[in-house]
Formats: C-alpha cells, structure tokens, sequence
C-alpha cells in the first residue's frame, strides 16, 4: 500500500501554503490521490512529483497556464523544448533590461549627486543625459591626447637621430617647433574642452561657467573642480558637467 500524506503535511514538506495546493486543484493542475467523505485531501508519491515539476517550471518563469498544457499535452516532451527556447529568450530580454537599469544606477553612482541639484526629476534626468555626453567629449579628447603623445615620442625620436648626426640647426628648430605645436595643440584641445563643460554649485545649485584661466589653474578631479560660485560666493568642488 503506498504511503499518504495529508495536505498539511504535503505542504510542510515543499515549503508551500496549503492554500496554493488546493488552487493547483481547482485549477486541475495536480489533484489529490483521494478526498475522503469529510473533505481531506490525501496525495502519493506520485502526486508529490507533479507538484515538484510543477514549483520547478515557476521558478524558471513558466506560467500556470504554460504548466497546465505540459502535463495535460500527450506530446509534453516536444512542448517542453518550445517552452523552454519561448522562456530562454523571455528570460535573455528581461536580462538585458536589468543589465541596462543596472548601467543606469551605475552611473547615478558615479555622478555622487550634489543635494541642491536634486530639485526634481527633470533635474536628475538632464545631468544624467549631459553626463553620458560628458563620457563621449573626454573619450574624443583621450583620442586626441593619444594622438598628440606619439607625436611628441616621434619628434623626441627625430631630435635624438639629429642630435647623433651632429645637425645643430636642424636640431634647434626642430626642437622649437615641437614645443610650440606642442603646446598649441594642448591649448587648443583645453580650449575645447572649456567650451563644452559648465560646473553645477553642491550648496545653491547654480550652474555656471568659469573663467577660462579659472578653468585651468583650479585643483579638479575626474568629475570635479574646485571653484567659486557666483551666485552664493562658496568655493568648493562643483560637479562637471556637459553644456546644452
């Protein structure tokens, strides 16, 4: 004779409520091995097992109604399979949302919000926005900075070929012309730079723009600078971000 197990005792036994296995059998998802004449419901081994498929196709997604045609479908192997692949791309999609959410949190992390910004959504909204932009100008000046640095390694190299040949005048003007291209090319990348940030005030949250020799004189780091605002006259580190 097989082995009977009350309702209550199947519950405890999957960790589920007593309310969730009478809704499997109104639903005609697993019914109980027998009802006696007083209404207790009694399950097998067999039952059991049903229930176990049923508490592990939810916890990969499955609906209710997907569960129901498995187990009532003669051909449940091959439902399965579509199931599965229907779920799997189901499951890839909702994925790469939370992967996108997780990127969107990950970058209201590294803004580090200022209180007085935080007037309202639109707020939050725009600095995110100009802070992606801001990602995209530094991106385009790393390029550049690139760029400009093997420049440098090259006239280094030019000028050591032509100190070794003993070509003086060569050398000087060499040597004078990389400096000065040099050094107008970082002006001008600064420059560029200047023209496309504006600087957000932690303690009144006025937007402003400094001088250009402010600009490059203050202590900053990746995100901030330290400057003084015009609106309430405190300095301090203002958030960097990008012009409309």
């Amino acid at each position: 004779m097989q082995e009977k197990y009350s309702i209550g005792e199947v519950a405890k036994m999957l960790d589920i409520s007593t309310r969730t296995l009478r809704f499997y059998d109104e639903k005609g998802l697993v019914k109980p091995a027998y009802t006696e004449e007083n209404g207790y419901r009694f399950y097998e081994k067999e039952q059991i097992r049903q229930i176990e498929l049923i508490l592990f196709l939810k916890e990969l997604g499955f609906s209710l109604k997907q569960i129901k045609m498995l187990i009532q479908d003669e051909r449940g192997g091959q439902s399965l399979d579509l199931l599965l692949e229907q779920q799997y791309r189901e499951n890839k999609q909702k994925i790469n949302e939370l992967n996108k959410r997780q990127k969107q949190i990950e970058n209201l992390q590294k803004i580090n919000f200022l209180p007085a910004t935080l007037t309202n959504i639109s707020d939050i909204t725009n600095i995110m926005r100009k802070e992606k932009n801001l990602t995209a100008l530094r991106s385009r000046l790393l390029v550049w900075g690139g760029l400009l640095t093997l420049f440098e390694i090259a006239g280094i190299g030019t000028a050591f070929y032509l100190y070794q040949m003993k070509m003086t005048t060569i050398l000087v003007i060499e040597v004078v012309a990389l400096i000065a291209i040099v050094f107008a090319t970082a002006w001008r990348l600064s420059r560029y730079y200047y023209e496309q940030v504006e600087y957000v005030c932690p303690n009144c949250g006025d937007v402003f723009i400094p001088s250009f020799l402010t600009f490059n004189l203050s202590p900053h780091t990746p995100k901030f600078r330290k400057l003084t605002c015009p609106k309430c006259g405190k300095k301090s580190y203002c958030l960097e971000i990008c012009r409309d």
